[in-house]
Protein backbone atom coordinates (compact mmCIF):
# COMPACT_ATOMS: atom_id res chain seq x y z
CA UNK A 1 0.00 0.00 0.00
CA UNK A 2 1.21 3.60 -0.61
CA UNK A 3 1.63 5.92 2.16
CA UNK A 4 0.36 9.23 1.84
CA UNK A 5 3.76 11.99 2.28
CA UNK A 6 2.13 15.36 2.23
CA UNK A 7 1.52 16.83 5.41
CA UNK A 8 -2.22 17.00 6.31
CA UNK A 9 -3.93 20.79 6.80
CA UNK A 10 -7.00 21.77 7.76
CA UNK A 11 -9.17 21.45 4.66
CA UNK A 12 -7.27 18.33 3.32
CA UNK A 13 -10.02 16.23 1.57
CA UNK A 14 -10.35 12.28 2.05
CA UNK A 15 -12.11 9.36 1.40
CA UNK A 16 -13.06 6.11 3.33
CA UNK A 17 -14.47 3.07 2.18
CA UNK A 18 -16.32 2.40 5.40
CA UNK A 19 -20.05 2.58 5.28
CA UNK A 20 -20.77 5.36 7.53
CA UNK A 21 -18.04 7.22 5.48
CA UNK A 22 -17.12 8.26 2.06
CA UNK A 23 -15.85 11.67 1.38
CA UNK A 24 -14.47 13.80 4.07
CA UNK A 25 -12.59 16.69 4.89
CA UNK A 26 -9.46 17.23 7.49
CA UNK A 27 -10.88 19.85 9.92
CA UNK A 28 -8.30 19.34 13.24
CA UNK A 29 -4.82 18.19 13.47
CA UNK A 30 -3.43 17.07 17.02
CA UNK A 31 0.36 17.16 17.45
CA UNK A 32 3.33 17.18 15.20
CA UNK A 33 3.19 14.93 11.69
CA UNK A 34 5.60 12.37 11.02
CA UNK A 35 4.87 10.39 7.85
CA UNK A 36 7.88 9.19 7.32
CA UNK A 37 7.68 6.87 10.54
CA UNK A 38 4.23 5.72 8.77
CA UNK A 39 4.34 1.77 7.80
CA UNK A 40 2.24 -0.41 5.77
CA UNK A 41 1.74 -4.19 7.92
CA UNK A 42 0.86 -5.91 4.37
CA UNK A 43 -3.04 -5.28 4.12
CA UNK A 44 -3.68 -5.97 7.71
CA UNK A 45 -2.53 -2.68 9.51
CA UNK A 46 -0.52 0.12 9.59
CA UNK A 47 1.72 1.71 12.26
CA UNK A 48 4.17 4.94 13.21
CA UNK A 49 2.83 8.26 12.82
CA UNK A 50 2.28 10.89 15.73
CA UNK A 51 -0.85 13.07 14.84
CA UNK A 52 -3.91 12.55 14.96
CA UNK A 53 -6.59 14.32 12.83
CA UNK A 54 -10.45 15.26 13.05
CA UNK A 55 -12.47 14.17 9.75
CA UNK A 56 -16.30 15.60 8.49
CA UNK A 57 -17.56 13.37 5.96
CA UNK A 58 -20.22 14.76 3.90
CA UNK A 59 -22.44 12.05 4.83
CA UNK A 60 -23.06 14.00 7.78
CA UNK A 61 -20.70 11.91 10.15
CA UNK A 62 -17.95 12.72 12.13
CA UNK A 63 -14.67 11.19 13.14
CA UNK A 64 -12.69 12.36 16.04
CA UNK A 65 -9.00 11.23 17.09
CA UNK A 66 -8.42 9.39 14.51
CA UNK A 67 -4.38 8.10 13.81
CA UNK A 68 -2.34 9.64 11.03
CA UNK A 69 -0.66 6.36 10.56
CA UNK A 70 -4.63 5.29 9.63
CA UNK A 71 -5.76 7.91 7.18
CA UNK A 72 -2.15 7.65 5.47
CA UNK A 73 -1.93 4.22 5.41
CA UNK A 74 -4.80 1.93 5.76
CA UNK A 75 -6.65 0.30 2.66
CA UNK A 76 -9.73 1.93 3.61
CA UNK A 77 -8.33 5.44 2.99
CA UNK A 78 -7.18 8.02 0.68
CA UNK A 79 -5.60 10.71 1.00
CA UNK A 80 -6.50 13.63 -2.29
CA UNK A 81 -4.49 16.06 -3.33
CA UNK A 82 -7.09 18.74 -2.84
CA UNK A 83 -8.04 21.03 -0.45
CA UNK A 84 -11.29 22.34 0.88
CA UNK A 85 -11.35 26.35 1.16
CA UNK A 86 -12.66 27.75 5.00
CA UNK A 87 -16.17 28.32 3.67
CA UNK A 88 -16.90 24.33 2.35
CA UNK A 89 -15.29 23.32 5.41
CA UNK A 90 -17.63 25.09 7.49
CA UNK A 91 -20.45 23.91 5.58
CA UNK A 92 -19.65 20.34 6.35
CA UNK A 93 -19.63 21.08 9.61
CA UNK A 94 -22.54 22.14 9.94
CA UNK A 95 -24.33 20.04 8.17
CA UNK A 96 -23.17 17.47 10.40
CA UNK A 97 -24.22 19.13 13.19
CA UNK A 98 -28.04 19.25 11.73
CA UNK A 99 -27.69 15.48 11.18
CA UNK A 100 -26.37 14.50 14.44
CA UNK A 101 -28.85 16.87 15.82
CA UNK A 102 -31.61 14.96 13.53
CA UNK A 103 -30.20 11.48 14.25
CA UNK A 104 -30.56 12.25 18.41
CA UNK A 105 -34.23 13.47 17.48
CA UNK A 106 -34.76 10.36 15.56
CA UNK A 107 -33.36 8.48 18.56
CA UNK A 108 -35.39 10.07 21.59
CA UNK A 109 -38.29 9.19 19.40
CA UNK A 110 -37.51 5.81 18.55
CA UNK A 111 -37.23 5.55 21.95
CA UNK A 112 -40.68 7.01 23.53
CA UNK A 113 -42.24 4.52 21.04
CA UNK A 114 -40.15 1.94 22.63
CA UNK A 115 -41.74 2.98 26.21
CA UNK A 116 -45.09 3.73 25.04
CA UNK A 117 -45.13 0.19 23.63
CA UNK A 118 -44.17 -1.25 26.60
CA UNK A 119 -46.58 -0.02 29.00
CA UNK A 120 -49.06 -1.06 26.67
CA UNK A 121 -48.62 -5.08 26.53
CA UNK A 122 -47.78 -4.44 30.48
CA UNK A 123 -51.64 -3.72 30.74
CA UNK A 124 -52.94 -5.34 27.57
CA UNK A 125 -55.54 -7.35 28.47
CA UNK A 126 -55.70 -9.96 25.91
CA UNK A 127 -52.33 -11.53 27.19
CA UNK A 128 -53.26 -11.44 30.57
CA UNK A 129 -52.46 -14.93 30.22
CA UNK A 130 -48.85 -14.53 29.72
CA UNK A 131 -46.35 -14.27 32.56
CA UNK A 132 -44.33 -10.85 32.10
CA UNK A 133 -40.30 -10.28 33.44
CA UNK A 134 -36.86 -9.27 32.91
CA UNK A 135 -35.41 -12.55 31.68
CA UNK A 136 -34.84 -11.25 28.01
CA UNK A 137 -32.38 -14.14 26.26
CA UNK A 138 -32.03 -17.35 28.62
CA UNK A 139 -35.37 -19.03 27.29
CA UNK A 140 -36.74 -19.62 30.37
CA UNK A 141 -39.52 -17.09 30.67
CA UNK A 142 -40.00 -17.05 27.09
CA UNK A 143 -40.38 -20.98 27.03
CA UNK A 144 -43.36 -20.51 30.06
CA UNK A 145 -45.28 -18.36 27.18
CA UNK A 146 -44.56 -20.17 24.25
CA UNK A 147 -46.29 -23.15 26.03
CA UNK A 148 -49.10 -20.80 26.92
CA UNK A 149 -49.19 -19.12 23.14
CA UNK A 150 -49.06 -22.76 21.14
CA UNK A 151 -51.95 -24.16 23.69
CA UNK A 152 -54.60 -21.01 22.75
CA UNK A 153 -53.27 -21.53 19.41
CA UNK A 154 -53.40 -25.45 18.84
CA UNK A 155 -55.62 -26.82 22.12
CA UNK A 156 -55.53 -30.25 20.55
CA UNK A 157 -52.21 -30.84 20.39
CA UNK A 158 -50.10 -31.35 22.97
CA UNK A 159 -46.40 -29.44 22.78
CA UNK A 160 -42.84 -29.64 24.40
CA UNK A 161 -41.39 -27.16 25.15
CA UNK A 162 -37.55 -26.89 26.82
CA UNK A 163 -34.46 -25.74 26.91
CA UNK A 164 -31.50 -27.13 25.03
CA UNK A 165 -28.79 -24.97 25.64
CA UNK A 166 -28.64 -21.32 27.07
CA UNK A 167 -31.05 -19.10 25.08
CA UNK A 168 -31.91 -22.00 22.80
CA UNK A 169 -35.14 -23.69 22.64
CA UNK A 170 -36.83 -26.90 21.01
CA UNK A 171 -40.24 -27.12 20.61
CA UNK A 172 -41.78 -30.87 19.58
CA UNK A 173 -44.62 -32.00 18.62
CA UNK A 174 -46.75 -34.83 17.02
CA UNK A 175 -49.31 -34.31 13.69
CA UNK A 176 -51.33 -31.47 14.24
CA UNK A 177 -49.72 -28.10 12.67
CA UNK A 178 -47.19 -27.65 10.39
CA UNK A 179 -43.21 -26.16 11.50
CA UNK A 180 -44.49 -23.07 9.56
CA UNK A 181 -47.59 -22.54 11.29
CA UNK A 182 -45.96 -23.10 14.92
CA UNK A 183 -43.12 -20.49 13.92
CA UNK A 184 -45.80 -18.13 12.89
CA UNK A 185 -46.79 -18.06 16.21
CA UNK A 186 -43.59 -18.43 18.15
CA UNK A 187 -42.07 -16.14 15.88
CA UNK A 188 -42.19 -12.58 18.21
CA UNK A 189 -40.05 -14.59 21.13
CA UNK A 190 -36.98 -14.30 19.09
CA UNK A 191 -34.22 -12.46 20.24
CA UNK A 192 -32.64 -12.33 17.23
CA UNK A 193 -31.28 -13.69 13.92
CA UNK A 194 -28.12 -15.20 12.29
CA UNK A 195 -26.38 -12.79 9.58
CA UNK A 196 -24.62 -15.19 7.03
CA UNK A 197 -23.05 -11.62 5.64
CA UNK A 198 -21.25 -11.40 8.93
CA UNK A 199 -21.33 -14.33 9.68
CA UNK A 200 -22.53 -12.90 13.45
CA UNK A 201 -25.58 -13.30 15.45
CA UNK A 202 -27.52 -10.20 15.74
CA UNK A 203 -29.73 -9.44 18.89
CA UNK A 204 -33.20 -7.67 18.25
CA UNK A 205 -34.47 -5.64 21.53
CA UNK A 206 -38.13 -5.45 21.12
CA UNK A 207 -41.01 -4.00 23.63
CA UNK A 208 -42.45 -8.01 23.13
CA UNK A 209 -39.12 -9.56 24.55
CA UNK A 210 -38.57 -7.02 27.10
CA UNK A 211 -41.59 -7.88 28.85
CA UNK A 212 -42.55 -11.61 27.54
CA UNK A 213 -39.32 -13.17 27.39
CA UNK A 214 -36.85 -13.94 23.93
CA UNK A 215 -34.78 -16.94 22.99
CA UNK A 216 -31.76 -16.61 20.89
CA UNK A 217 -32.70 -19.62 18.72
CA UNK A 218 -36.24 -21.35 18.66
CA UNK A 219 -36.36 -24.92 16.93
CA UNK A 220 -39.63 -26.41 15.84
CA UNK A 221 -39.76 -30.26 14.92
CA UNK A 222 -42.86 -31.98 14.29
CA UNK A 223 -42.90 -36.37 14.44
CA UNK A 224 -45.17 -37.68 12.11
CA UNK A 225 -47.49 -40.47 13.59
CA UNK A 226 -48.10 -43.94 11.02
CA UNK A 227 -51.76 -42.64 10.94
CA UNK A 228 -50.78 -39.49 9.22
CA UNK A 229 -47.83 -41.01 6.68
CA UNK A 230 -50.40 -43.62 5.86
CA UNK A 231 -53.00 -40.80 4.51
CA UNK A 232 -50.33 -38.63 3.25
CA UNK A 233 -49.66 -42.06 1.05
CA UNK A 234 -53.11 -42.46 0.13
CA UNK A 235 -53.09 -39.13 -0.69
CA UNK A 236 -50.06 -39.23 -3.04
CA UNK A 237 -50.82 -41.85 -4.89
CA UNK A 238 -54.49 -40.00 -5.60
CA UNK A 239 -52.52 -36.78 -6.78
CA UNK A 240 -50.25 -38.98 -8.40
CA UNK A 241 -52.10 -41.10 -10.09
CA UNK A 242 -51.13 -40.94 -14.04
CA UNK A 243 -47.58 -41.14 -12.92
CA UNK A 244 -47.67 -43.70 -10.24
CA UNK A 245 -50.16 -46.05 -12.28
CA UNK A 246 -49.44 -49.54 -11.92
CA UNK A 247 -46.55 -48.87 -8.88
CA UNK A 248 -47.45 -50.66 -5.90
CA UNK A 249 -48.27 -48.79 -2.95
CA UNK A 250 -45.43 -48.37 -0.37
CA UNK A 251 -46.00 -49.19 3.46
CA UNK A 252 -45.82 -46.55 6.10
CA UNK A 253 -42.30 -48.86 7.05
CA UNK A 254 -40.79 -48.55 3.65
CA UNK A 255 -41.33 -44.67 3.71
CA UNK A 256 -39.74 -44.82 7.69
CA UNK A 257 -36.90 -47.13 6.05
CA UNK A 258 -35.94 -44.38 3.69
CA UNK A 259 -36.26 -47.56 1.20
CA UNK A 260 -38.37 -45.17 -1.13
CA UNK A 261 -35.32 -43.03 -2.33
CA UNK A 262 -34.91 -45.56 -4.98
CA UNK A 263 -38.18 -45.69 -6.22
CA UNK A 264 -38.00 -42.78 -9.24
CA UNK A 265 -41.04 -41.40 -10.34
CA UNK A 266 -42.31 -41.01 -13.95
CA UNK A 267 -42.46 -37.23 -15.23
CA UNK A 268 -40.70 -35.80 -12.33
CA UNK A 269 -37.05 -35.20 -11.22
CA UNK A 270 -38.11 -36.92 -7.79
CA UNK A 271 -38.37 -39.95 -5.88
CA UNK A 272 -41.61 -41.37 -4.56
CA UNK A 273 -39.63 -40.62 -1.48
CA UNK A 274 -39.32 -37.04 -1.98
CA UNK A 275 -42.78 -36.42 -3.04
CA UNK A 276 -44.44 -38.51 -0.50
CA UNK A 277 -42.08 -36.07 2.24
CA UNK A 278 -43.05 -33.10 0.60
CA UNK A 279 -46.43 -33.98 1.26
CA UNK A 280 -45.93 -35.04 4.57
CA UNK A 281 -44.12 -31.68 5.44
CA UNK A 282 -47.38 -29.58 4.03
CA UNK A 283 -50.32 -31.32 5.85
CA UNK A 284 -52.08 -30.82 8.95
CA UNK A 285 -52.48 -33.80 10.84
Amino acid sequence: MTVCMKLFQVGTRVTCSLPYAGAGIVFDIHGAQLPESVQTLGRVGVTGGNARVDVVFLSGRISHNLSEALVRGSVQWSVLDEVASDAEVQSALEHAKAEQEKREGEARAEAEKFAAEVQRLKSAPEFAHLVQGEDRYSGVLAAKNIRQVLKRAFPAVKFSVRKSSYGSLAIEWTDGPTENDVESVTEDFKGGYYCGQEDIYKHQRTPWNEIFGAAEYIGARRYHSAGLIERVISEVFTDFSVSLDGMERPTVEQYESGSLYTVPVPGTCDTLQQIIRQAIYRARG
